[in-house]
């Protein structure tokens, strides 16, 4: 963050220079915005996502409540091969269900929730208020934490390809500028671009992981743990874990919540191996490999959505700043 001010600061002198520079300065200050990691505000908010994730971690580490597919019995560790494959295989087949189900479904809104990490640092955990259509293919972004205010709008085959963007805070009277969803601005703090953004995206990625997984026989443990409540609504709970980096590069663990009806991944937490030895303690092991944690609350499907709600000249948008 302190680099980023350095920046800041030295694009700012440079700004009285010559009418180049004011652009230069500009964007680079909207870079910061968009790229810094924001620090979580509001309290009540901070506190019911960190429940949730806690909960479900003891929930992930209770092994006594697995249970196989095929048995409907508890199974630890020990569970054959073959019994380990006909559950990622059901797990598959939920997922599959989900992808036709969100495949009928043109829009929904949601509370997004994320924290990654990016080029070997966790970042801070942002929420943000979620509009997606399916066709085309929109995505519109409202952040709540940190910064709040800052505003995406991508829309497929619109604006040259690229997802439009300001600042929030005191930085949102900044004009809003136009950014490759895949160039070194927009994925500086992303593991993934604003184009695989949405729950089918993600349901699909599973998918394919999973079948992956059933190629390369490289998962050493399988757990459906009993069902879990998540924003209210019942979910499968299922926990994943890979024999060695060798089998599964960057994933160590996998917790995942599916929602009961929707059959779509609510709730998933990614953990990759330690370079040394693990700490003994399993929380101490996960918390110090997270990879990346998503969660969708407040769901709502087929929301009274129009075109205007992905158009970036939405009064009650602050893209119109130009």
């Amino acid at each position: 963050m302190k680099r980023f001010f350095r920046l800041f600061s030295s694009l700012d002198r440079q700004q009285t220079a010559n009418g180049m520079s004011v652009s230069v300065a500009l964007f680079a200050l909207l870079f910061l915005h968009l790229e810094s990691s924001p620090t979580p505000a509001g309290a009540n908010v901070a506190r019911r996502i960190t429940n949730k994730s806690a909960y479900m971690m003891v929930a992930a580490k209770t092994s006594t409540s697995a249970q196989s597919f095929q048995s409907n019995s508890s199974q630890g560790q020990g569970g054959t091969a073959e019994t380990a494959s006909n559950d990622v295989t059901y797990k598959i087949q939920i997922l599959e269900k989900g992808l036709e189900y969100l495949s009928k479904t043109p829009h929904y809104t949601a509370q997004f929730v994320k924290k990654e990490l990016v080029n070997g640092e966790l970042l801070d955990e942002q929420e943000m208020e979620m509009k997606v259509r399916h066709a085309p293919f929109s995505v519109y972004l409202k952040w709540v934490t940190g910064e709040a205010g800052r505003e995406v709008l991508y829309v497929e085959g619109q604006n040259d390809g690229r997802m439009k963007a300001h600042p929030g805070g005191w930085k949102a009277r900044l004009p809003a500028v136009n950014l490759e969803p895949t160039g070194s601005l927009a994925m500086a703090e992303s593991r993934h671009p604003i184009t695989k953004a949405g729950l089918f995206s993600l349901t699909k990625m599973m998918v394919e992981s999973h079948r992956q997984d059933l190629e390369k026989d490289n998962i050493a443990r399988f757990e459906k743990l009993q069902d879990q409540v998540f924003d209210g609504r019942h979910c499968h709970a299922f926990v994943v874990e890979y024999k060695d980096k060798q089998s599964s590069e960057h994933y160590r663990k996998s917790v995942t919540l599916i929602d009961k009806e929707w059959s779509v991944p609510v709730y998933i937490k990614n953990f990759g191996w330690l370079n040394g030895d693990a700490p003994a303690d399993p929380d101490q092991h996960d918390e110090a490999t997270l990879i990346e944690y998503y969660s969708y609350s407040n769901i709502k499907f087929r929301p009274n959505l129009i075109a205007l709600d992905f158009d970036h000249t939405n009064e009650d948008y602050g893209f119109k700043r130009q």
